[in-house]
């Protein structure tokens, strides 16, 4: 009963791209202040969610909710128009039923075809079919030939004003001032980022208008404008990353759609039917198809309930893992220095300027021992060359001689080398190796970390190194491209990510094997931890679970904490569901951990706004929208000789310390985020005790 009390709520909220079920309840109230038209967009939800049951959804109605919010606004559109009777109730009924059937043959067929979400087209088809169709169903009483009652305030509002909340209330058929008034408290309640796209959108769009038609009046007075609330929130806050792009692409959206509107309104007025929400369908639809094929790189891919959330999860992401998708190892084991990185003095420059090449230096910086007079003196000679990446040997040269130090091969560029394909879909060149070193052919598969031979001094090299470099054709000498390296230490620092500077002293690190025994989570381990949090205990039972697309989570039953290993690191992701869950303190304590024993290793990382207070947390985010740049939250991390994990996390109101404890068997046992200690009593598997 509660998931259809949920799924049901959401599709009211849904309509303004929330999955509120407060926000929802508001709005089905709303809906009563005509009961006429409340009882009828009940009965249409409950019939198509109804219907969508007896074929066998579950879950993917809770999760999709325009599946039924779409029955929802035509079940409203009727009982706006439709008086209830013995006719008309199963009309309403029917009438779920064929926009739940529109809706589910049309989103994926948008999808499938062209990646673009389906809005409330479906709700426009289908009510429009039914209001032709009406009129030759004459048993049908229209509810305009009754007295209905309209709310008014005890006061008069500002023309402007009144006629915002009007088309607000407009977009769930409650044109009324009160009701408008009523959604625009609790959507700024859910969203300020929504609640200010409202605002922006319906003031330029009645102001385009206005300069059109040539009266302030007659723009305000038009209900249709609810088109241009939507369009403004859907582009500036749901499918685009909010910022002040998408808020630019909104506001455009909203002048565009401005002919659009009036358009429809002349042509669908000709038969007596009311231009609905087509405008905005049509509007967003054709923007974002556009911004797709083009590539835009802020379209929305995980849209998270709100354009706050959202926001918080795209932030904290591009913050934590900063990634090009050609990630690859330091092709070398132990301490070696970057000689020359991208653009560099020498010969990383034009189309080849994203190369980087390393020596080893003793500590005063010198690259070998005596008087560097021969090839073996370099510190470099000989060393092994390992493979930076998983994947296929495409090319081997292994035959040219080593040049003397200080003399250099002019007319072979590289001298030995490896090219390797990455299954992710580029190449890799290792070159300079010593004659005769290579140990893998064309047509080998290698593992990162495989050998691959030495390190020489052959090609244009005046003294040993390795050079390295990421390229998209399979011809030595190709133009390179950027790429980045993956887990190393600097200076006692771990970076999962990152690219040194010149004359920066590195070493590749590979996961200590007890440590991935320990945090190789399994489904259906169940780990029980004592909450002590604001002066009271209580327990906390979180069980490992994976979802449909084979990611791993924790969950208490409520809330999902993702989590994984990636290279050498143990990473909590990100959270889902209840934010106050105290699963969110292994977020926050230690998002990330190395899964090396090396005593004295730091690393930093970046936290989502989740860990602020939600009145901080929101306006963080309404100004982070503006500039993605402005504010961070960061924590600092370091490894202590006992083993255990310590640190801070920076807040505005100031630092508070974090401590971890990485326990024996399995996991962590103690987990504290300032005052907040989660301390491990049992550990077990679900369903057995």
């Amino acid at each position: 009963m509660r998931d259809v009390y949920t799924a049901i709520l959401r599709a009211y909220s849904g309509i303004f791209f929330n999955p509120s079920v407060r926000f929802g309840g508001i709005l089905l109230l709303l809906t009563f202040l005509n009961p006429n038209m409340g009882i009828a967009g009940l009965v249409s939800v409950l019939s198509a969610y109804a219907f969508a049951r007896v074929v066998g959804f579950r879950e993917r109605f809770l999760r999709l909710d325009y599946y039924i919010y779409n029955p929802l606004l035509v079940g409203l559109a009727l009982g706006y128009l439709f008086r209830i009777g013995p006719l008309s109730f199963p009309f309403f009924i029917l009438a779920g039923v064929l926009t739940f059937l529109l809706t589910y043959s049309l989103s994926n067929f948008s999808w499938y075809y062209l990646r673009l979400p389906v809005l409330s087209l479906p709700f426009v088809i289908a009510v429009l079919l039914l209001y032709l169709a009406s009129l030759r169903f004459t048993n049908l009483f229209v509810l305009s030939l009754y007295p209905k009652p309209v709310p008014t305030l005890p006061f008069q509002l500002p023309l402007p004003v009144e006629g915002f909340f009007r088309s607000l209330g407009a977009i769930v058929f409650s044109p009324y001032v009160i009701s408008g008034a009523v959604i625009f408290v609790s959507l700024l309640a859910v969203s300020r980022i929504l609640a200010l796209l409202a605002v922006l959108g319906y003031t330029v769009g009645v102001v385009t208008q206005a300069l059109l038609v040539g009266s302030l009046y007659q723009a305000v007075g038009d209900l249709s404008a609810f088109n241009y609330i939507l369009i403004a929130m859907a582009v500036g806050g749901v499918f685009l990353i909010p910022s002040p792009r998408s808020y630019a692409f909104a506001l455009l959206s909203v002048a565009l759609s401005v002919p659009i509107v009036e358009g429809v309104k002349t042509f669908w007025e000709a038969y007596g039917l009311p231009a609905f929400a087509l405008p905005f369908n049509l509007t967003v639809l054709l923007l974002l198809y556009v911004l797709l094929v083009a590539g835009y790189g802020y379209v929305t891919l995980w849209y998270r309930g709100t354009p706050e959330r959202t926001l918080d999860g795209y932030l904290t992401y591009t913050r934590r893992f900063p990634y090009t998708g050609r990630e690859i190892a330091l092709p070398f084991a132990g301490e070696w220095t970057v000689w020359q990185a991208f653009d560099g003095e020498w010969t990383h420059r034009g189309p080849w300027r994203y190369a980087y090449d390393f020596v080893i230096a003793d500590p005063e910086g010198r690259t070998f021992r005596g008087d560097g007079s021969r090839l073996t003196d370099y510190y470099a000679f000989g060393k092994p060359v390992l493979s930076p990446v998983d994947g296929v040997v495409v090319e081997v040269a292994d035959g040219l001689e080593d040049n003397p130090p200080g003399q250099a091969d002019r007319e072979n560029n590289y001298g030995n080398y490896v090219l390797l394909w990455d299954y992710r879909g580029f190449y890799v060149l290792v070159a300079h190796l010593k004659k005769g070193s290579v140990r893998v052919k064309a047509g080998d598969r290698v593992l990162r970390g495989s050998l691959l031979g030495q390190c020489g001094n052959s090609g244009y090299s005046p003294q040993p190194h390795i050079h390295i470099h990421v390229q998209a054709s399979p011809k030595v000498g190709s133009p390179t491209l950027p790429f980045k390296f993956v887990s190393y230490v600097s200076s006692g620092r771990f970076l999962d990510v990152g690219l040194p500077e010149v004359s920066e002293r590195v070493e590749p690190v590979y996961p200590s094997k007890a440590l991935l025994n320990r945090f190789n989570l399994l489904i259906d381990q169940r780990m029980l931890f004592k909450v002590r949090e604001k002066g009271r205990e209580y327990d906390l039972a979180c069980t490992v679970k994976m979802d449909s697309y084979g990611y791993f989570y924790l969950t208490d039953g409520k809330t999902r904490l993702y989590f994984g290993i990636n290279n050498s690191t143990f990473y909590f992701y990100n959270l889902t569901g209840d934010a106050s869950s105290p699963l969110r303190y292994f977020l926050l304590a230690v998002p990330k951990l190395p899964l090396i024993d090396r005593p004295g290793l730091s690393w930093g990382d970046a936290l989502p706004f989740l860990s602020l207070p939600p009145l901080l947390r929101s306006f963080y985010l309404l100004l982070s929208s503006f500039k993605h740049d402005l504010l961070s939250v960061r924590t600092s991390l370091h490894l202590t000789p006992e083993g255990k994990v310590k640190g801070k996390a920076a807040l505005p109101g100031g630092p508070i310390e974090v401590e971890a404890s990485v326990a024996p068997d399995l996991f962590y046992d103690l987990v504290r985020f300032g005052d907040v200690v989660l301390e491990r009593k049992e550990l077990g598997w679900e369903g057995l005790r």
